[in-house]
């Protein structure tokens, strides 16, 4: 049954894209983070659904009529430079996991094609609102049923992905979610119809509890950074304190003691939690990689045992925090923070341009909403704003989580890139 609402949905996708090629943009983005492949084994697996919608939505593009002029900006030149830091990091790399690094460097090259679809397709407030909707009935709507599993169980069930998906791990969704929250409040804020702005009210409530269910200490620091900023920022904080209220009273009311002694334990998580230990220990090998390798070690860095076992003993009194000496049976661990694992993956060149690309898009966002509601279009002020508060969550809850590549992230930026040169520069101009 699952398999045949699987294969019915991919043919309605497909009728759209290749009606409307914003539809396809959507629907890459939607089938990239609902992952319809985990809700069904059978037949509809074969249809290979985000490539065929990923290529009808190019060829569409080629017939679309009316192509909105495409200039090419600052931010996505310094993205180009970071795909090619990448491809020849993966060439030169002496790393055992290569052909896992080949296969990481292909799916951020097919990332960086999503992204350029975004800047080339979508140049409306529709565009942009299907979009965002797209993202919000993916990753939101599958945290609240997780949400909802939880509440049910009385916080017996724990928060976590689809096997097999990239946010399968329960750091990694709680990071999506916490990106997630600030565009359902834009959808809010764009919603008139009643019944619709309720039922989005409660799915950030859920979306609020979900996090709580994921155990994800990351990603509670998380929302309660997102929290603090509507309370400070905020024209309706009555509302947004209510909200947070009513969605810590449910989750704290539910979660076991287990829970708070996790949340508790991240002032000694340095020295006690040994799962912290080991990311300590990732991090100071892929400084190591970077020191000793100009374009780093490629995808998979501190994973690599080559590179583990060479640094493995090299870094007992390496760094501001002691940490224990590695033992030789322990095997090679992710680094689980964005930034490390950057620096280890593309060299100090990688992690350099990184930093500036997040740095710039902050910047233009910032820029955005104050232009913006200068000119009259509240809607991209809104939208601007609510993405630079999505990008804080993404930065602070990197910390805890190797999701440098995470398609949310490019696809903001390509929404900033739309917001400024497809609809405020060209309105401004015809005017």
């Amino acid at each position: 049954m699952r398999d045949i609402a699987v294969t019915l949905l991919f043919f309605f996708l497909v009728y759209y894209t290749i009606r409307k090629p914003f539809i396809g943009v959507s629907a890459w983005a939607w089938i990239t983070f609902a992952f319809p492949a985990g809700w069904a084994w059978g037949f509809s697996n074969n249809f290979r659904m985000n490539f065929s919608v990923a290529l009808l939505t190019y060829v569409s593009y080629v017939f679309m009529k009316n192509k909105s002029k495409f200039k090419i900006d600052g931010i996505s030149i310094l993205l180009f430079i970071f795909w090619l830091i990448a491809l020849i990091s993966t060439l030169v790399t002496d790393s055992i996991l290569v052909d896992y690094s080949w296969g990481k460097f292909e799916n951020f090259t097919k990332l960086l094609l999503f992204y350029f679809a975004i800047l080339l397709i979508v140049n409306k407030k529709v565009h942009v609102d299907t979009l965002i909707w797209s993202i919000v009935l993916s990753i939101s709507s599958y945290a609240a049923l997780e949400s909802f599993k939880f509440l049910v169980s009385g916080g017996g069930h724990r928060v976590a992905g689809l096997s097999g998906h990239m946010l399968g791990d329960r750091n990694d969704l709680s990071v999506a979610i916490n990106m997630s929250i600030p565009l359902i409040i834009y959808l809010i804020s764009q919603t008139k119809h009643k019944l619709l702005r309720t039922g989005l009210i409660f799915l950030a409530i859920l979306n609020v509890v979900a996090i709580v269910g994921t155990y994800s200490r990351g990603g509670f620091i998380g929302l309660i950074i997102l929290a603090g900023y509507f309370l400070i920022k905020s024209k309706r904080k009555t509302l947004w304190i209510i909200v947070t209220i009513i969605a810590l009273s449910i989750a704290s009311s539910l979660v076991p003691s287990g829970w708070s002694d996790r949340m508790n334990s991240v002032s000694t998580a340095s020295s006690q939690d040994g799962s912290f230990i080991g990311r300590l220990w990732a991090w100071k090998i892929s400084v190591k990689i970077a020191n000793n390798n100009f374009f780093g070690n490629s995808f998979l860095a501190s994973q690599d045992p080559l590179a583990w076992g060479l640094y493995r003993t090299e870094i007992d009194d390496f760094g501001p925090i002691d940490t224990p000496p590695i033992p030789a049976d322990k095997a090679a661990k992710a680094a689980h923070n964005l930034y490390f694992q950057v620096l280890g993956d593309l060299g100090y060149i990688g992690l350099l341009t990184y930093l500036l690309i997040i740095f710039i898009l902050y910047l233009r966002l910032k820029k955005l909403s104050q232009k913006a509601r200068l000119h009259g279009y509240e809607w991209c002020s809104q939208l601007s704003s609510m993405m630079s508060v999505s990008l804080i969550a993404f930065m602070m809850t990197g910390a805890n989580v190797s999701m440098a590549y995470f398609d949310l992230f490019y696809i903001l930026i390509a929404l900033s890139y739309v917001i400024e040169y497809k609809i405020i520069n060209l309105e401004l101009d015809k005017k």
